[in-house]
């Protein structure tokens, strides 16, 4: 990072979200007093905020590279030849951000009026965060859970067996997800999704970056994993929202995903908490995994057309994670 910076870089990695994405950086674009500075641009003095966009497309095949040039020339093209997967990515791109503050956001999800505003504010009224997450709506308004204290034993039990699924506001049977937290007000906690979360660039030059062992899913975990490690706090923040979709870059590869995250999912505990509770947690996906597998061939069995190649895709990835559950086990870190 050299020369001048400015107020905050806004990264965005994509993989064949080309229409998402037009509207996610559409969105950037649209914010109401922000200035966004193109690649080596010197922004006006009268901006009451400067922002920069960062875009890694990790080889997309539907044209989203060849749209962003097109269509959104100040923002930063940084096109993979391959997909580096979302740690790696967002290096890339931090790597080249001249912004006090990084912000990363997802294709899929797209800015309501004033959300960066809203972050900038807050960060320079809160002093303590070292990182915080806005409150992130699904299209139809309601509240997404992307804030969430770190996991027990006992919190990726209730997971597995739809505890907290069927008491999504119960202080113990979904503990993990802040159960009955209602996202009105600031309040302080463990880790958020990579979705949308920023950062201040000298706490993710302090933390140091992503972990590029994961291929997807875990490594915000990690990385506040890191932060926390090191006394930094983490906050929600009512004051900016964005609305995110979830998971449409993934959802036609679930089958080869899933296994894919949830072999993050492993290492992860076997990186922070030691051999001992990684096996508990393979203990426990086996368990999440056969029920929903089983549900899932019944519905293969009862349904009919294209619900049918859905539920087979659910069986194909939930068994695909039992797979590694068990076969990663015995080859250990690859």
């Amino acid at each position: 990072m050299t020369g001048f910076q400015i107020d905050i870089t806004v990264v965005v990695v994509s993989w064949n979200t080309r229409e998402l994405l037009r509207r996610c950086l559409q969105s950037i674009v649209d914010e109401p007093g922000v200035e966004i500075v193109a690649a080596d641009a010197q922004p006006a003095a009268a901006a009451r905020l400067t922002a920069e966009i960062i875009v890694v497309d990790n080889a997309s095949d539907d044209g989203s590279a060849a749209m962003v040039q097109a269509d959104f020339p100040p923002a930063r093209l940084i096109a993979n030849r391959h997909n580096a997967g979302f740690a790696a990515a967002n290096n890339q791109a931090i790597a080249q951000a001249r912004g006090r503050a990084l912000f990363l956001l997802n294709p899929d999800a797209y800015l309501l009026p004033g959300a960066l505003a809203g972050l900038a504010r807050f960060l320079q009224q809160h002093p303590e965060a070292a990182v915080a997450g806005p409150n992130v709506l699904n299209p139809d308004g309601s509240w997404q859970a992307t804030s969430f204290r770190f996991a027990t034993l006992w919190d990726l039990f209730c997971e597995a067996v739809f505890l907290s699924v069927l008491w999504p506001r119960s202080p113990l049977f979904a503990r993990k997800e802040l159960g009955g937290f209602q996202r009105d007000a600031l309040r302080e906690v463990d880790w958020l999704q990579g979705c949308a979360l920023v950062v201040r660039r000298e706490v993710w030059d302090a933390v140091g970056p992503f972990d590029e062992g994961y291929w997807m899913y875990v490594e915000e975990l990690d990385w506040c994993r890191r932060a926390k490690d090191q006394g930094y706090r983490i906050f929600f923040t009512p004051d900016a929202r964005v609305v995110h979709y979830g998971k449409r870059s993934v959802a036609r590869a679930r089958a080869r995903v899933l296994p894919l995250g949830f072999r993050s999912h492993f290492r992860y505990y076997r990186k922070f908490d030691g051999r001992a509770k990684e096996l508990a947690v393979r203990l426990i996906a086996l368990l999440q995994m056969g029920l929903r597998a089983g549900i899932s061939a019944g519905m293969v069995l009862a349904t009919r057309g294209p619900a049918k190649a859905r539920w087979r895709e659910n069986w194909r990835a939930y068994t695909g994670v039992m797979r590694e559950a068990v076969i990663g086990d015995r080859l250990g870190d690859r």
